[in-house]
């Protein structure tokens, strides 16, 4: 009896988790083919002094108005620039968007220079991302075919939580768009690109039976530990909690 609503009980879980998932996948969907994220095709980085032009590729917006690489970004159509990540919020504005034109002041060699009607492109869509969608799908799938078809079976419950997990790392991608909603995404990805792994680890130490050392809980829980201590520094890392520099090579 208690095995029985152990069973209802996971069953119930999984699929308000499964219909969840599914949903926001459907809607990251829609959301991939109806925003372009703005972009002037420069690459723009942190340094110590503040946002600088690593890389501005021949035929990109930042090319064509005059944008050379080692230049120094300070503001965008008035708005300040202090990390490169407030480029992206500034393009991504209602003021700005794609297809407009923006005044950008950056220093070069010391002086300060104005750029102006550089036309803000946006970032074409990545069909690969359409395939790993379908590959998504194809894990789902599999993992409710056999959950529902061998339920009560050994291991079935665990293979469909790495089948989701797998779903959830294909079909869950960012769009830029920066509110909540694409921040779900964004971590659900990351947690779910890191749990796979262990999951799948998991699975191939117990099944069919446990191996020599993971015969107990504790041991297998703590296979988990190191994925858990990876999203925390990341979420921390991403959060600003914790800094961390990463020195590049100077542009010259």
């Amino acid at each position: 009896m208690f095995q029985e609503l152990k069973f209802q009980l996971s069953t119930a879980i999984l699929t308000i988790m499964t219909l969840a998932a599914v949903v926001s996948a459907c809607i990251n969907l829609e959301g991939q083919y109806r925003f372009r994220l703005p972009e002037d095709g420069v690459i723009w980085v942190d340094r110590a002094g503040g946002v600088q032009a690593l890389e501005v590729p021949a035929g990109s917006p930042g090319r064509r108005a005059g944008i050379h690489r080692g230049d120094w970004l300070k503001a965008i159509d008035a708005s300040p620039i202090h990390r490169s990540v407030d480029v992206i919020q500034v393009l991504a504005s209602p003021t700005v968007g794609a297809w407009s034109n923006a005044t950008y002041v950056v220093v070069r060699g010391g002086v300060e220079v104005t750029i102006k009607n550089l036309i803000v492109g946006e970032v074409p869509l990545d069909h690969a991302v359409v395939y790993q969608y379908l590959v998504g799908f194809a894990y789902l799938i599999i993992g409710l075919f056999v959950y529902f078809r061998r339920g009560s079976a050994q291991k079935a419950r665990h293979f469909y939580v790495l089948c989701l997990a797998s779903f959830i790392y294909f079909c869950f991608h960012y769009t830029g768009k920066l509110n909540n909603f694409d921040q779900v995404i964004y971590f659900g990805n990351v947690a779910a690109g890191l749990l796979a792994p262990t999951l799948f680890l998991h699975f191939c130490v117990t099944f069919p039976e446990p191996r020599r050392g993971f015969r107990r809980r504790v041991q297998r829980v703590l296979l988990y530990v190191p994925t858990t201590l990876l999203f925390l520094v990341y979420l921390a890392v991403t959060s600003e909690a914790i800094h961390i520099n990463i020195p590049l090579l100077e542009v010259r």
